[in-house]
C-alpha cells in the first residue's frame, strides 16, 4: 500500500472516530426514517450469476404514531414501538434461463425453478422490549407479468448493465393477488454484553406466497445498540443515539409448507413449470456489516442458502440498504 493510501485510510479512520464520538454526544429522537434497499446476486464479487432470487428493490417508510391502531395498550411493558409501509419489486429467474426451438415445438421445456415475478406493498408494525422484539405485518400484491418484474429487468439488462435479455420471462408464474401474514420475534440472550451480543429469532409467513417457519441464531461483534434498537434488526428508528458499527452473522433453518414463486397457485396446481416437490428443509447463512450515525445508516449484507426451493442447490446474492432519520 503507498502512503497516499494509507495517509487516506489513517483520514477516513479519524473521521470515522470523530463523528462517532461527537453524536455520541448529541442524542436524538427521530419520528421517521426513509430506506432504500437492492439485493442481486451480481453483487457478490467473487461469482458471476443471474439466477434464483435474481433481484430484488424497494422503498420502506417507518413512523412514530401515537394513536394508530390503538394496539400499544396491550404491550404495558413495551419500550417503544413503530409503523412501516413499504413498496417492492423482485424477480426469480431459472438456472437454466433459456429453451430452444425444438424444446418449445416438443413442448419439453423444463426449469430447476420458474421464472416468477412480484410486486407488492406491506404494512408491519414493531413492539419493543427490553430484551426482545414483536414484529407482525401484512404483505398484499400480485404475481406474474402484471408485476413488470420481467420487464425491468429486460430494461436494466438493455439500458444500464448491456447483459443478455431474456424472452423465456414469457414462461413466468401466471397472474395472481398474493397476501401474507407476518410474525417475528427475537430476543437477547445477553443484552448485559458491550461488545459481543448472542441473539435468537423466529419467523413464521402465512398465505398464498408464503408458508413457512424460520428459527435463527445468530450474533453481533462490534459497537451496537440493544437489540430492539439496533439497525441490524431494522429497528434503529428507536434509537437515540443510532451510533452502531459491528459484524453481524446469523445461520437459520426453514421449514418450507410452500413457496408461491416456485409453486404457482396454492389452490390451483395446473402451472406448467412449477416446481413438483418443494424441498421441505433449507438453511441459509448470513454474513453482514452495519454502519449507523446520527442519521444515516448503511448495511451489507451477504446471504448463503442451501437447499431453497430445489435439494442440495446452493446460491449466494447481497443486499444493501441506505437509511435516513428524520
Amino acid at each position: 500500500m503507498n502512503a497516499s493510501k494509507s495517509n487516506g485510510l489513517f483520514l477516513f479512520f479519524i473521521l470515522l472516530f470523530f463523528s462517532i464520538e461527537g453524536n455520541a454526544q448529541r442524542p436524538d429522537i427521530f419520528s421517521s426514517e426513509i430506506s432504500l434497499s437492492s439485493a442481486n446476486d451480481a453483487y457478490v464479487i467473487w461469482q458471476n450469476s443471474d439466477r434464483f432470487y435474481s433481484y430484488g428493490a424497494g422503498v420502506n417508510l417507518k413512523f412514530k404514531k401515537e394513536k394508530m391502531l390503538r394496539l400499544q395498550k396491550y404491550f404495558p411493558k413495551k419500550t417503544g414501538y413503530f409503523f412501516e409501509i413499504g413498496l417492492r419489486l423482485e424477480g426469480f429467474t431459472p438456472t437454466n434461463k433459456t429453451v430452444t426451438p425444438s424444446e418449445i415445438q416438443q413442448s419439453t421445456i423444463s426449469f430447476d425453478r420458474p421464472y416468477a415475478g412480484l410486486l407488492f406493498g406491506t404494512f408491519n408494525v414493531t413492539y419493543a422490549f427490553e430484551r426482545y422484539f414483536l414484529k407482525g405485518g401484512a404483505l398484499l400484491g400480485i404475481m406474474g407479468p402484471s408485476s413488470l418484474a420481467g420487464d425491468f429487468q429486460g430494461w436494466f439488462h438493455d439500458k444500464i448493465t448491456d447483459d443478455p435479455i431474456f424472452e423465456e420471462w414469457r414462461f413466468q408464474v401466471p397472474n395472481q393477488p398474493i397476501v401474507n401474514l407476518n410474525v417475528a420475534y427475537a430476543y437477547d440472550f445477553i443484552p448485559q454484553q458491550k461488545w459481543f451480543d448472542v441473539y435468537g429469532m423466529l419467523d413464521t409467513r402465512l398465505g398464498n406466497l408464503y408458508i413457512d417457519a424460520t428459527p435463527t441464531l445468530g450474533f453481533r461483534f462490534g459497537k451496537f445498540n440493544k437489540l430492539s434498537e439496533s439497525v441490524g434488526m431494522d429497528n434503529n428508528i428507536l434509537s437515540n443515539s443510532g451510533i452502531e458499527l459491528f459484524f453481524q452473522s446469523a445461520i437459520s433453518g426453514s421449514l418450507n409448507i410452500f413457496d408461491g414463486t416456485a409453486q404457482g397457485n396454492l389452490f390451483n396446481n395446473d402451472f406448467e413449470y412449477a416446481v413438483n416437490e418443494l424441498n421441505t428443509f433449507s438453511t441459509t447463512m448470513t454474513q453482514s456489516v452495519y454502519f449507523s450515525s446520527r442519521r444515516f445508516s448503511l448495511g451489507i449484507e451477504h446471504y448463503f442458502t442451501f437447499g431453497k426451493v430445489v435439494p442440495n442447490e446452493r446460491h449466494v446474492y447481497a443486499r444493501t440498504i441506505l437509511k435516513y432519520r428524520f
